[in-house]
């Protein structure tokens, strides 16, 4: 139970960008914060290692995981091999409710990223709440092709959780006003080629920024001692 919740904790903490990747992550310290013992805040921190938001490294302790630049372009390869795939089942199976039902999705994550923008400051709550939004759309698409292993795949692909990272521990920059709507118009209008297509370019956006990104935080973590700073925001 104590694992759990000290889990759940840190997980929150490093998806709402309170802990960005590279931050050094004590035990102890942490226990005392949560206000429990070192054993459940060490299994907590056994199981984010095991999800890929955590990690150890000998003789220079437990920090959030900072992805490597081969790691996140390999993701990004997988995810668009995937995606392209199911939008290109979901254009050729999907039903009349599959249909409608994705453009009530898209139309909710463009709502609540464009929220995010025309909002004055930061809210981590919000962002989370957006980037879950954004990740059971692209998981609807998967479902809706019918092929469970696909959609075991994808989930697994880290690729949208290396999105979400960058975003809470960065500038956020607006997402084109119908990104998510222009889309779906397309997956549902049961072209396959044009469905793969829209997929692979929206696959693609902001691909090398993100591996940026990643870079910068590597090298800025690579000294002793050496923490990465938390998300810089601009007040809008």
């Amino acid at each position: 139970m104590l694992a759990a919740q000290a889990c759940e904790k840190l997980r929150s903490a490093i998806l709402e960008g309170r802990l960005p990747p590279g931050t050094p992550l004590s035990r102890r310290r942490l226990a005392e914060e949560m206000g429990m013992s070192a054993v459940p805040v060490g299994e907590a921190i056994r199981r984010l290692e095991g999800e890929g938001l955590v990690e150890s490294r000998p003789r220079a302790g437990t920090r959030v995981r900072i992805a490597t630049v081969d790691e996140v372009h390999g993701n990004y390869v997988l995810r668009e091999a995937l995606e392209t795939h199911s939008a290109r089942l979901f254009a050729e199976s999907a039903t009349a409710v599959d249909a409608a039902r994705l453009l009530t999705a898209a139309a909710k994550v463009d709502a609540s990223y464009n929220s995010l923008a025309m909002r004055r400051g930061y809210s981590p709550e919000r962002r989370a709440r957006t980037e879950r939004t954004h990740i059971a759309f692209h998981m609807r698409i998967a479902k809706a092709a019918g092929v469970p292993v696909l959609t075991n795949a994808i989930e697994r692909s880290r690729v949208l959780l290396f999105n979400w990272v960058f975003s809470a521990s960065s500038e956020f920059e607006p997402m084109p006003e119908r990104w998510h709507r222009d889309l779906a118009e397309i997956l549902v209008s049961g072209h396959p080629d044009e469905a793969a297509r829209a997929m692979r370019a929206h696959v693609q956006y902001r691909q090398e920024e993100v591996i940026a990104r990643f870079r910068a935080l590597a090298v800025e973590s690579s000294g002793p001692g050496r923490m990465t700073r938390g998300p810089q925001r601009n007040s809008r």
